[in-house]
């Protein structure tokens, strides 16, 4: 007969991928439909409590979590259309939710001043914001930033650390640079 030998109860949605780490057999990551992931130590000296959790490390839902061999790398992927790649320093460490930062953002540091900056959208200010905002609140979500948007300047306000910045100016960037190319391709087409 089967019988109920530890509940883990943390996710606010539904959990919607799990995986056990191949090295510690106690050790888990559950991943659900918000997007958040966490890991979890249900061993004798474990709790039912989770041991790190990464809220928002998806957009969307998280739809497989996969463990390296070596136990040290999880690697997730969601219904946002990315593949991300968590990882812990070495193999046997204790394990922490800084330790969850994703390569773009770094390791956790003492980066906590927190400053304003922002990005010139120019003729894009509709489609960097997104349908109904989605763009900017998924964008805030992953880079754990605050953003608003100046439709009169037609600039994207940013309040964030320095490194949080830079990863939402990397992402914006390449974000119109796309949109420019289409753009150019377009008027070319049209001049042929």
């Amino acid at each position: 007969m089967w019988h109920l030998l530890r509940s883990a109860q943390g996710q606010n949605k539904d959990i919607t991928s799990l995986a056990w780490n191949p090295v510690f057999e106690t050790v888990f990551a559950s991943g659900s439909m918000d997007g958040t992931i966490i890991y979890w130590d249900v061993g004798p000296t474990g709790s039912e409590e989770p041991q790190a959790r990464v809220p928002f490390a998806h957009d969307l839902a998280v739809w497989d979590l996969s463990w390296h061999p070596a136990g040290h790398v999880l690697a997730s992927a969601s219904q946002d259309k990315h593949a991300k790649f968590w990882s812990r320093h070495r193999p046997g460490d204790p394990m922490g939710v800084e330790d969850f930062e994703t390569s773009e953002l770094g390791a956790a540091s003492d980066d906590t001043e927190i400053i304003v900056d922002e990005i010139e959208l120019g003729n894009h200010v509709g489609i960097v914001i997104g349908r109904k905002g989605t763009t900017i609140i998924a964008l805030q979500r992953s880079t754990k930033t605050k953003m608003s948007v100046d439709q009169a300047r037609r600039t994207l306000e940013i309040e964030g650390t320095a490194k949080q910045i830079a990863v939402v100016k990397k992402r914006v960037g390449l974000l119109l640079e796309r949109l420019n190319a289409q753009e150019n391709n377009i008027l070319n087409d049209m001049a042929l």
